[in-house]
């Protein structure tokens, strides 16, 4: 593998991940986008740039394919691959406008309240149908809007949001602990 990145052939991470694997990775985030329009009722008003997810997608698996060989490690964790997608999905903006609304302030967000859904989905994990006690929903409610606060204004870099997963999971770890 190029060093230098300005060298850097993207034909290697097909080889280095596989042709099948790209394509997978696309087709989930794009099913999972497709998902986010019709839940947010944003048929018609937004979709899906598929060059832009596509760069997004290749992107994601640079930086993967040099993680890996700068730590000279074969598999990554899945808080890493959500950290890294949710990254260049903000970072690419794959979901467009194509009809504007004065009136809903949430649309030119569109991409962020995109990858807050994204993360929270993950953090979730495999607890998809989670309900929030009442007396905890506010607090619930309060991380969610700092997590898209952070998302909109504020400078991303995939270590941070690296750390706000492991976080999150920390304090689950906590929670569970509590006697």
């Amino acid at each position: 593998m190029a060093t230098n990145r300005s060298n850097y052939d993207y034909e290697e991470i097909i080889k280095n991940f596989g042709r099948e694997k790209l394509i997978k990775r696309y087709n989930t985030l794009r099913q999972y986008m497709e998902q986010y329009i019709q839940r947010t009722e944003y048929s018609g008003k937004v979709q899906i740039a598929d060059s832009v997810l596509n760069q997004a997608v290749i992107d994601y698996f640079a930086d993967i394919d040099r993680l890996k060989n700068f730590h000279k490690i074969d598999k990554i964790n899945f808080t890493k691959i959500h950290a890294y997608t949710a990254y260049w999905l903000l970072r690419r903006k794959p979901l467009q406008i194509v009809e504007d609304d004065d009136e809903n302030m949430e649309l030119p967000f569109v991409n962020e309240n995109f990858v807050a859904s994204y993360l929270l989905q993950f953090m979730r994990g495999e607890d998809r149908n989670v309900v929030i006690r009442s007396e905890d929903r506010w607090e619930y409610d309060g991380f969610v809007k700092n997590l898209n606060y952070v998302l909109r204004y504020r400078t991303i870099t995939a270590q941070m949001l690296e750390t706000i997963l492991e976080s999150y999971k920390a304090g689950r770890i906590f929670e569970k602990s509590i006697v």
